[in-house]
């Protein structure tokens, strides 16, 4: 609904008829109540508080609290980055009370990232959400493109830089060698 009132401009005023009047089987049912309760003043409710109404209604706070446990033990495990933010916003969508502010939703997606790369990020003290998910996406392309040369240089039989670096340069020995006579 809110994708459309956006993208159509509904003016707020209204939003509450145009959502009722799509509303079908038991929230229809639902709504009547409300319309034929004396008690209810129907101007007075906002959209705002018509969403508040509806999810009350429909979205017990057991659920909820659920919800918000899911967010907050969200790991990003071995999924892709857009994979994992995909989840956790919609996750967020469903209870955005969650969240104070843009640096605070951007610390909980961090905390649900692995730690090696929580730790690169983390480095980059960045304070804005989509700060994060683009470090952290930057982080996992160049993962990938590590991840293809190693298999490039092992097809090519040469040694990873992890494993030759240290290793002494070799010389030729001496033409002549000290101490031994010319």
């Amino acid at each position: 609904m809110e994708k459309l009132f956006y993208d159509t401009f509904v003016e707020e005023r209204y939003r509450v008829w145009f959502a009722t009047h799509c509303l079908d089987g038991e929230a229809y049912k639902w709504w009547l109540d409300i319309r034929e309760d004396p008690c209810v003043d129907l101007s007075s409710i906002t959209w705002k508080r018509f969403k508040e109404l509806l999810l009350t209604t429909y979205f017990p706070q057991s659920v909820k609290r659920q919800m918000e446990r899911d967010l907050r033990n969200l790991r990003k495990g071995d999924r892709t980055v857009v994979e994992y933010e995909r989840e956790f916003s919609r996750l967020l969508h469903c209870v955005p009370f969650v969240v104070r502010d843009d640096e605070d939703k951007a610390r909980i997606f961090e905390v649900g990232l692995r730690p090696a790369i929580f730790r690169l990020v983390q480095t980059s003290n960045l304070s804005t959400y989509r700060e994060v998910v683009n470090r952290v996406l930057i982080v996992e392309k160049e993962a990938e493109i590590m991840k293809e040369r190693d298999i490039v240089d092992r097809s090519k039989g040469k040694r990873p830089p992890a494993e030759s670096s240290g290793q002494q340069s070799f010389r030729r020995p001496p033409k002549y060698p000290r101490g031994q006579p010319v």
